[in-house]
């Protein structure tokens, strides 16, 4: 991944973490992530160690978020579910009985 396909990244300061600090900002081992780092988002500049910033680290959480079925149905409902039941939606309003029975009174233009 290179600095021109990294979509996810909305830092407006760019402060890189080391394995380090991105394994303690996740609550991780480190070598979780040294083993894992060809799957993970990141950042390489030439030889040096890899790097992440915090939507990288945001990313990586997301990537391994555990979602019981239970709560994922709470989140997502099936489809039978979130539609309508077109039965029980209500009709549009008759706009034409809104209208005024009469029109109003036009006032003649004098002519010059």
């Amino acid at each position: 991944m290179n600095a021109w396909t990294r979509q996810h990244c909305v830092c407006t300061e760019v402060r890189n973490l080391d394995y380090e600090e991105a394994a303690a900002a996740l609550k991780i081992k480190v070598q979780w992530l040294k083993d894992h780092i060809c799957e993970l988002p990141h950042q390489k500049f030439g030889h040096n160690p890899a790097v992440f910033c915090h939507c990288d680290l945001r990313l990586i959480q997301a990537m391994n978020a555990q979602v019981p079925p239970k709560a994922l149905n709470l989140l997502n409902p099936p489809a039978e579910q979130a539609a309508p039941n077109p039965a029980k939606t209500p009709a549009a309003p008759d706009y034409r009985a809104a209208r005024p029975a009469k029109g109003r009174a036009r006032k003649a233009v004098a002519q010059v």
